[in-house]
């Protein structure tokens, strides 16, 4: 690792499975965590239905452009098989891709696949991302660690359902109301069924990618990365033939993602992953269900969190990487006490009057009512929002000259995009949604647009207000600040907040926004299955158009359809 408490963003995948996995949780949480296999989550599961069965291959960190290219390949043939013949403009024989499917903002793991899951917005969800800070208790949270260093919050995520808990909208699993089985995917609160790897193998994976990331080398294999997803899909069926068919089955591919973030060649190199290691896993499960009797009842439908864009691998463009430079010395210099870069402060370390949660190319800071804690030692009221004219303000205004004189801090001169703010509201109200600030004043996104137009940020107004609009949007900071990223750019001018990798997510770009969201139906017109995805995802389809469209398929089987 860098001599750095910075942690990786894609630990998680690996660590959330095997650090920290007897102590601290009870005797069938330690048994599941010790053999890997099914951990049954409704006490009493959900009776096996007809069809029809949706099967949901959740790929992580799988731009559209990859999978698009993946498919077309010619190497891919059980996913490319699925579809049928390309009839153009996304339409299928047999399925109907969407061709303009975005993410949520930020386009990072934990927020996108709770917005997936429920439906719902972030400001909605109260799931705001890799990491975030919840300012009424004072507590910062972080299932995806990325500016703190402990494991503990991982951990919490398999064994004691932290993203369950956090989130304030009822899954898809809830919504349905059907029998559900979930893989991997960490949103699986409500569903009958939750399966995972044996972590007391994971361990040595664990080990020996966190030496592969420490390193200069480039993962050229991808056993281990491979092996994460493999393994999964066994226990998976081992399920399915204990308990039959579900009607909802969620198979999570996360190796896609940590491969990526390592590979000195992202893009290029994630296609082939998804060529010689997802596909062959998607065939093995596409047997199956033909095994069982049901594939011809079975919607398959394929939905991504984010894309990549490659980056620089070094400290100068990892914004992040030092926790005394960078963003907490902007605030520092502007008469602020940052919180430390850790997951809990000591009973010594409460004075703080800002704090940092890190979404790749996107970072909140959380500002305090100085007025409430001025003397180092103080522990601020967190519960009151801060000043506008005294906190925030003071806090834009030092983010903006450093960006564009390099004062105070030298190393952001020329590192941010935009810098974005609002007017405090209270916590448990509805917030105002994020204004842009000109470098005089905060301007409404849209009026920010018409001045300056960004076609390179998809959406920027819309999902914004997803974000930042709605009773949990103090989760996503006071001030926002975006990195200069985006393909349209020169890699030597992408920047991003975390430790050093090849690639990131997190913006508002195309390439981290733009998502495969595709439904297949083997012996299905795909200009029916069109007919359904646009009723469900309307004229400008999200991730949040899943739970609608799943919720669709299973109801009603739309006409001319002959079994």
């Amino acid at each position: 690792m860098w001599d750095n408490p910075v942690l990786t963003p894609v630990r998680y995948t690996l660590v959330l499975m095997c650090v920290a996995f007897f102590l601290f949780t009870s005797c069938s949480s330690a048994k599941l965590l010790l053999e890997g296999g099914e951990k049954q989550v409704k006490r009493e599961p959900r009776p096996s239905e007809p069809g029809p069965y949706i099967l949901i291959f959740a790929l992580d960190g799988v731009g559209y452009d990859q999978l698009m290219e993946t498919i077309n390949s010619g190497k891919a043939g059980a996913i490319a098989g699925i579809l049928g013949k390309d009839e153009g403009h996304g339409l299928y024989e047999n399925a109907y891709s969407v061709p303009n499917a975005v993410s949520i903002l930020p386009s990072t793991t934990i927020a996108a696949w709770s917005a997936i899951f429920t439906g719902a917005p972030t400001a909605w969800n109260g799931v705001a991302g890799n990491e975030w800070f919840v300012r009424e208790d004072m507590k910062f949270f972080a299932p995806v660690p990325v500016s703190v260093e402990e494991m503990d919050d991982n951990r919490a995520m398999i064994t004691d359902g932290l993203v369950a808990k956090s989130l304030k909208c009822p899954t898809l699993f809830q919504q349905a109301g059907v029998k559900s089985a979930v893989s991997l995917n960490p949103v699986y609160r409500g569903a009958d069924y939750f399966t995972l790897v044996d972590p007391v193998s994971m361990v040595a994976l664990y080990t020996e990618f966190m030496a592969r990331s420490g390193g200069e080398n480039s993962p050229e294999k991808v056993d281990i990365y491979e092996e994460l997803d493999r393994k999964s899909v066994p226990k998976l069926l081992d399920s399915i033939k204990q308990h039959g068919v579900p009607k909802i089955q969620v198979v999570y591919f996360p190796g896609i993602d940590l491969y990526t973030h390592l590979a000195r060649d992202p893009l290029p190199m994630e296609v082939n992953y998804l060529e010689t290691v997802t596909d062959p896993l998607v065939a093995q499960i596409l047997e199956a269900y033909r095994g069982f009797g049901v594939l011809d009842q079975t919607y398959v439908v394929v939905i991504a969190d984010h894309g990549h864009t490659p980056v620089l691998r070094d400290p100068q463009h990892a914004l992040g990487a030092d926790p005394n430079g960078g963003p907490a010395a902007v605030v520092k210099a502007a008469g602020f006490r940052p919180r430390k870069f850790v997951l809990n402060p000591g009973k010594n370390e409460q004075d703080y009057q800002a704090v940092f949660a890190y979404q790749g190319a996107i970072a909140y800071v959380y500002l305090a009512d100085r007025s409430t804690c001025p003397s180092p030692g103080m522990t601020c009221d967190w519960k009151r929002p801060p000043r506008y004219t005294e906190d925030v303000l003071p806090a834009v205004r030092a983010f903006y000259n450093s960006n564009e004189t390099g004062r105070p801090v030298p190393s952001l001169k020329d590192t941010i995009d935009l810098i974005f703010a609002r007017r405090p509201t209270p916590p448990g109200r509805n917030t105002e949604e994020y204004q842009i600030f000109d470098g005089q004043r905060l301007v409404p996104i849209w009026e920010y647009l018409i001045e300056h137009p960004r076609p390179d940020l998809i959406q920027l107004d819309k999902r914004m207000q997803w974000l930042s609009m709605g009773p949990y949007g103090n989760r996503s900071g006071d001030i926002l600040l975006l990195t200069r990223s985006g393909l349209n750019r020169p890699i030597e001018r992408r920047y991003y907040f975390s430790a050093p990798y090849y690639s990131w997510h997190g913006s508002a770009s195309s390439q981290d926004s733009h998502i495969p969201l595709i439904v297949a139906r083997k012996s299905f017109p795909g200009t029916k299955l069109k007919k359904v995805i646009d009723k469900s995802a309307g004229s400008e389809p999200s991730q949040l158009a899943l739970v609608p469209l799943v919720r669709a398929l299973l109801t009603s089987e739309p006409s001319g359809h002959q079994e």
